[in-house]
């Protein structure tokens, strides 16, 4: 396990390299290029406010339109991360194979990379949270935890990336199921809606639900007026070094198994 961790600052020069690489691979060719970052989030978020704001016809009594989208922008931003690095992740074992097997990228590499990659459309998102957090006029201290926040979800990721992409390899049907698990997982967290909305035989499944204390904390930073409970604070900070470390014992345990196989 430690020389999983460690690998990740020997070959930092690698790492870098191939996520600049495939950033740039990402958008070649297409018309819009570079401006696919920040259209895509907005695309996203756009889709997510007419559900909620249109459809469903949801109000949160004292809080007016921009309120609304910055509560749900807190919820989304930190949401498409995940979404992406697991999706992507399940898979990079599988589809890049021929890098591990060519002694081109250490196998424990390619996860983090892909956390990495999807980093860049998140950093975007808190942009224009910062910006919206200005005009709405509640820039507060709390702004200066955001990198630190960050680090800590994107360490989560890295594990959870680990852990999904080295089953990914054992179980071929288990990206058709972190997908599925995703999509419903969005419906099922505190994006669109508070959590005093939800039934109360329904609050422990908002309790079971990582992404609810990952949303507190994020709207604890851009949102005045928001206190992040205390549970929130806490388990969002344990939880995340605690799956990093396993996602970095199981990649160990897995990375000689992973390669036989394929």
């Amino acid at each position: 396990m430690k020389d999983v961790i460690e690998s990740m600052w020997r070959f930092r020069r690698v790492l870098y390299s191939s996520t600049r690489t495939e950033l740039q691979k990402r958008y070649a060719g297409s018309l819009l290029g570079p401006v696919w970052p920040v259209l895509y989030p907005l695309l996203f978020l756009s889709a997510y406010l007419f559900l909620w704001m249109v459809v469903i016809d949801v109000r949160f009594p004292g809080m007016g339109r921009l309120g609304y989208v910055m509560y749900v922008f807190c919820g989304l931003v930190p949401f498409l991360l995940l979404s992406e690095s697991l999706t992507a992740g399940v898979v990079s074992i599988r589809q890049n194979i021929q890098l591990v097997k060519s002694v081109i990228m250490p196998l424990e590499l390619i996860p983090v990379r892909v956390v990495l990659v999807a980093l860049s459309s998140h950093l975007v998102g808190l942009a224009l949270l910062a910006v919206m957090t200005s005009v709405n006029g509640s820039l507060s201290w709390r702004l200066l935890l955001l990198p630190l926040i960050v680090a800590l979800q994107a360490a989560a990721l890295v594990g959870g990336a680990w852990i999904a992409a080295s089953l990914g390899v054992l179980l071929p049907d288990l990206s058709q199921i972190v997908n599925v698990a995703i999509m419903l997982l969005m419906f099922i967290s505190p994006i669109g809606f508070t959590p005093e909305m939800v039934p109360p035989r329904f609050q422990m499944a908002l309790k079971l639900n990582p992404v609810s204390y990952i949303v507190d904390v994020y709207r604890g930073v851009f949102i005045a007026g928001h206190h992040t409970p205390m549970l929130s604070l806490v388990v969002f900070s344990v939880l995340c070094p605690a799956v990093f470390l396993a996602g970095a014992w199981i990649c160990a345990r897995f990375k000689s198994v992973v390669v036989d196989l394929e």
